[in-house]
């Protein structure tokens, strides 16, 4: 039963899933040693730290449906709006390859990314993670909490752009900003950051969900607020101060740098 729970729990990250399932069925006494081996290997390249396996896991057995109807929270959150451990461990080797102190997170659920973020970070290291709902924020927090780094991680709740005018007005400045919260809102976010010099110099901003499920470049609308997207990345890819790149990991992440961070001749 505990092995279905976890295929569950990763029924987002496909490739893990399988590894997980390959190793279950290399059990068996006549599957050569070599091959257990490299499954093994193979699983330890993407394996998430026990802290973030277990919040995955507790994002999927959470009563999200019943917690919508009592009130808890005021939308119907899935563990489909999670980061997923794929995708977590990229932002986490950014965040590290960065030499980040400072980490904005615009989009908290319950805690996937910013977890996996903060665990790359030093010390004294924080991340500040926006969070419109309430119970939702309730919810991360008790599962942070459990983590050996959740005290690295501080939650802001209310609409985001008023987060992001107290940030700007306490001059605070972040190495990674990641953007992964209402769709119709990217286009405000991003704008936001420039304008209120929200990301400090050398810093990288990682946007998720830019595929959409290919609505975007299908002329298909499968997915709702794929207009959104479309306009959010029209409007980047027409900016000529950053440096960006589009690369197909779970729905799509954008990578954004200041032109003058990467263009040094």
């Amino acid at each position: 039963m505990a092995e279905r729970r976890d295929d569950r729990s990763y029924s987002f990250d496909p490739v893990y899933r399988h590894l997980l399932r390959a190793r279950e069925l290399s059990q068996n006494d006549d599957v050569p040693r070599d091959l257990k081996a490299e499954i093994n290997r193979a699983i330890e390249l993407c394996q998430p730290s026990p802290a973030l396996d277990h919040l995955i896991k507790e994002t999927f057995a959470y009563p999200w449906e019943d917690a919508h109807k009592e009130g808890r929270v005021s939308y119907y959150a899935t563990p489909r709006m999670l980061t997923g451990n794929v995708e977590a461990q990229l932002i986490k080797l950014i965040t590290s390859g960065g030499k980040a102190n400072m980490v904005l997170e615009i989009g908290l659920y319950t805690g996937c990314s910013s977890l996996a973020m903060a665990e790359a970070l030093p010390k004294d290291g924080k991340v500040v993670s926006l969070e419109i709902d309430k119970g939702i924020a309730d919810v991360a927090r008790s599962f942070l909490n459990r983590s050996p780094v959740g005290n690295k991680i501080e939650i802001m709740i209310g609409p985001a752009l008023n987060s992001l005018e107290i940030l700007a007005e306490k001059q605070m400045k972040f190495d990674v900003i990641f953007i992964d919260a209402d769709k119709t809102g990217y286009v405000q976010y991003y704008r936001t950051i420039f304008e209120k010099d929200l990301l400090a110099s050398e810093g990288t901003i990682i946007v998720d969900n830019v595929l959409k499920d290919g609505d975007p470049y299908s002329g298909e609308e499968y997915e709702s607020n794929s207009g959104a997207i479309s306009e959010f990345n029209e409007m980047v890819l027409r900016d000529k101060n950053v440096h960006k790149v589009m690369i197909p990991v779970r729905d799509g992440v954008y990578l954004i740098r200041r032109m003058e961070d990467t263009e040094k001749a």
